[in-house]
């Protein structure tokens, strides 16, 4: 009876004793978990992401007068031919402070020889003035007054004024002051001007070349092509059909040779 109550008592103690050792783990795991969340709570959060800082935009470069005269005659729009050259050239050749371009437009431009660049360039040389002048001051110059180009010795004429209109070397302004800013001043004209009738020892601007007609040009084979007669087949001849009739006989006798043994098997 008492080893009975022993072993009872013992049994309770263990599982008293097993009892008490969850509950201590139990308390350190809920400490640990408080632990852990109260770390992530004071841990603090990821930093925003910063915008990326841009450089400023360099400041746009300042258009030169060669610039100016170029979008002007563009914006203008039948002036193409002139200002393609005057962008093929370099900005201080032609477009300077204190000169005066007579512009010619793409009409006059289609007449001209646009092949040599020497004629092009003396040409252009006569159509600009040393001095500026707007569209009011030209009109108010008397006919027959000169105006000195970039070329030495080779003048503009005032050749009409009033009624009869502005003319300058027999060039009428068509469209004035396409740019006009007190330093350059550009007039627009719809001829050549006819610089060689006024200005001695001046050679008139050579014309294009006229176009070929289409029945003067005879069309040449493409290079590196030779054409030659295409070969003739060769007619059958005699030889060639007997030689068929040949085959086509040995052909027979050899199927009734076969057709013959056959027969005699069966």
């Amino acid at each position: 009876m008492a080893a009975n109550l022993f072993f009872h008592r013992t049994q309770a103690w263990t599982v008293l004793a097993a009892a008490a050792c969850c509950a201590l783990l139990f308390s350190a795991v809920l400490a640990d978990q408080s632990a852990t969340k109260a770390a992530i709570i004071a841990a603090p959060g990821p930093a925003p992401a910063l915008a990326p800082v841009l450089a400023p935009a360099p400041p746009p470069k300042p258009l030169t007068l060669h610039d100016k005269v170029v979008a002007a005659l563009r914006a203008a729009s039948h002036y193409g031919a002139l200002s393609g050259l005057l962008d093929s050239l370099a900005e201080s050749s032609i477009i300077k402070e204190g000169i005066t371009l007579f512009a010619p437009d793409d009409g006059a431009f289609s007449g001209l020889n646009m092949n040599s660049s020497n004629l092009l360039m003396t040409t252009l040389n006569y159509h600009v003035a040393t001095s500026v002048y707007s569209y009011n001051q030209l009109s108010n110059l008397p006919v027959n007054s000169t105006i000195q180009t970039a070329s030495p010795n080779v003048m503009i004429f005032i050749t009409s004024t009033g009624k009869s209109g502005l003319r300058l070397d027999d060039s009428a302004i068509s469209d004035p002051d396409i740019y006009s800013d007190g330093q350059v001043s550009v007039q627009g004209i719809s001829t050549v001007m006819n610089t060689a009738k006024y200005n001695k020892g001046v050679l008139p601007p050579a014309a294009a070349p006229a176009p070929l007609d289409a029945l003067d040009i005879i069309p040449s084979p493409a290079p590196g092509i030779i054409t030659q007669p295409a070969p003739k087949t060769a007619s059958p001849t005699k030889s060639d059909a007997a030689y068929v009739m040949t085959n086509v006989a040995s052909t027979m006798l050899i199927v009734s040779a076969v057709s013959f043994m056959v027969a005699n098997l069966l």
